[in-house]
């Protein structure tokens, strides 16, 4: 029946999550980080030394949530919307390497997130600031919605030549990673080119 169908269903993308082989959560391991920056290296015209993951959000399309489902995870239908976009969506955060595999996904906030609040609120943020827990001189590659910091490598703002020009140029082909990882994901699974369905509950939706 059509109810037994979607309890497998329902069965395995709960035990793909509880699997700790699938776990996206960004190595802390020191060795694994460095090989992570020697690949990027290995892949940037400049040479950059430095990248420990490229860093980029992106909005997972809903159908508009029912008032119930809102009233119950107690977050506002206007919330799930992206301005930018005009869609009801999660905004998801997450890292790759220099082959394009997921090194970290933070699903927490609705589409109205900025990706920097999205990002200040996910455990990596926290892992991040913590000392000691990148490798000497590693740092995540991030677009201009996030901050420039110790950790984090976004471009200059408004330039139009110059070193300053060169290293945009460099830091986004470095970047471009991300993007592509996003493109490949989507593409790998079709079910996340149309908005999923507003009949499934959140946490089941963040689970799939």
């Amino acid at each position: 029946s059509k109810t037994v169908v979607y309890d497998s269903v329902w069965k395995v993308v709960n035990a793909v999550n509880d699997c700790d082989l699938f776990q996206m959560e960004y190595p802390s391991c020191h060795e694994e980080q460095r090989q992570i920056a020697k690949e990027f290296e290995n892949c940037s015209m400049a040479g950059f030394k430095n990248c420990g993951g490229c860093m980029d959000g992106m909005l997972l399309c809903l159908e508009k949530p029912t008032n119930d489902e809102c009233d119950r995870v107690q977050v506002d239908s206007g919330k799930f919307c992206c301005g930018c976009k005009g869609k009801f969506g999660l905004n998801m955060q997450a890292v790759c390497d220099a082959r394009r595999r997921f090194l970290d996904v933070s699903l927490r906030n609705p589409g109205s997130a900025s990706d920097y609040l999205a990002f200040i609120t996910s455990d990596l943020k926290h892992d991040l600031g913590t000392k000691g827990f990148l490798a000497e001189n590693l740092c995540i590659y991030g677009d201009n919605a996030y901050v420039n910091n110790s950790y984090m490598a976004v471009p200059f703002l408004n330039t139009q030549s110059g070193v300053k020009d060169d290293y945009n140029f460099f830091h986004s082909q470095v970047r471009i990673n991300i993007e592509c990882s996003f493109g490949i994901l989507v593409n790998k699974w079709l079910i996340l080119k149309s908005p999923l369905s507003a009949s499934i509950k959140m946490d089941k939706l963040t689970a799939l």
